[in-house]
């Protein structure tokens, strides 16, 4: 057994990634159309108490004075002395069916040389779209944020915004509905085709590629197509999904779909003399039809260590002896 100078965290997960029991359609797509749609806005934080921009940040003292001159003031750029304000960018997503008067959660972003924005109140500030247009409001005080060296510069403001304008989206385009898999997979999608196909003769269901299901609605469902997307959402397939291996060199974490074979092969390592089938070999070692999470395990058990483990499963990969997909993080 091998001796460390420090104890390295290794986690194996030996499980599947994926599902291999029947899954509801709305859990494997998204609808062509429904998503968030991002809006942000350029505005202040006051009440900082000499934490906020230094004299010396000028987007500061311009955004200040064009406030005051909109309520009817008239200041110079020169007239703020004080360090109570941070400019600040403010970030929220929009759901694909908010409504006018609805909160959203919103984040505040420092975008000058103030020591923290924790605690001091975000001054209204209008979020638009990236079609220029106004969609949403946002004030409020500061009241979370990433703590860093004393320093806070990332804050949130949960039901931040009010709605101002809706963005509805159109998820029916000349009679059709498009869903798009979350993990395309050619096998999945005709499953999912397969299945909608099932309400109704009269439909047109086909599988355009690995991600994209077409449904041309009839006269019926377009009558109400709420209670089709419902319907067909419910219903379930057993997705089909290629084998991967997510590792995390970061935090020496492995992810492994336990059934993933190893072809056979022979292993020579220098880190340590590894005994497999009853037979002691010296920095060698035979793997006959092991699953990835077997290898794993043996390994771990006989003393390598995250880094290791992960360098001889790189070099399975390379060789083509693991037949899975191996993400590296």
């Amino acid at each position: 057994m091998l001796k460390f100078s420090k104890i390295i965290f290794f986690l194996l997960l030996t499980i599947s990634l994926f599902p291999k029991n029947p899954v509801k359609i709305k859990n494997l797509v998204n609808i062509e159309g429904l998503r968030e749609n991002q809006i942000m806005g350029f505005g202040l934080v006051a009440g900082l108490d000499g934490r906020g921009d230094s004299k010396s940040f000028n987007l500061t003292k311009k955004m200040f004075s064009n406030l005051i001159s909109n309520h009817g003031y008239s200041i110079t750029e020169n007239d703020l002395k004080s360090k109570n304000i941070a400019a600040v960018m403010v970030t929220a997503n929009l759901g694909a069916f908010s409504r006018a008067g609805d909160y959203l959660d919103v984040t505040v972003s420092s975008i000058g040389d103030s020591k923290s924005i924790e605690g001091g109140v975000l001054l209204q500030t209008a979020l638009k779209g990236s079609d220029g247009l106004t969609y949403a409001a946002a004030q409020g005080k500061v009241i979370a944020g990433n703590k860093k060296e004393n320093s806070i510069a990332v804050a949130s403001i949960p039901a931040g915004a009010i709605i101002e304008k809706e963005l509805i989206s159109d998820f029916i385009v000349n009679n059709k509905i498009r869903i798009v898999l979350k993990y395309p997979d050619f096998v999945t999608a005709t499953q999912i085709a397969s299945e909608i196909q099932k309400i109704s003769n009269t439909l047109s269901v086909k599988a355009l590629d690995a991600a994209l299901v077409e449904i041309t609605l009839t006269e019926n469902e377009l009558k109400n197509p709420i209670e089709f997307i419902a319907k067909f959402s419910a219903l379930t397939v057993t997705p089909d999904f290629t084998s991967a291996v997510v590792v995390d060199k970061k935090s020496g974490i492995i992810v492994i779909g336990e059934d993933i074979v190893i072809q056979n092969c022979v292993v020579s390592t220098p880190f340590a003399q590894i005994n497999v089938g009853g037979g002691q070999k010296s920095k060698n070692f035979e793997i006959k039809s092991q699953t990835t999470g077997e290898l794993v395990k043996l390994l771990n058990d006989v003393g390598l260590n995250n880094n290791e483990i992960i360098s001889i499963l790189e070099s399975l990969h390379k060789m083509g002896a693991i037949n899975a997909k191996i993400l590296i993080l």
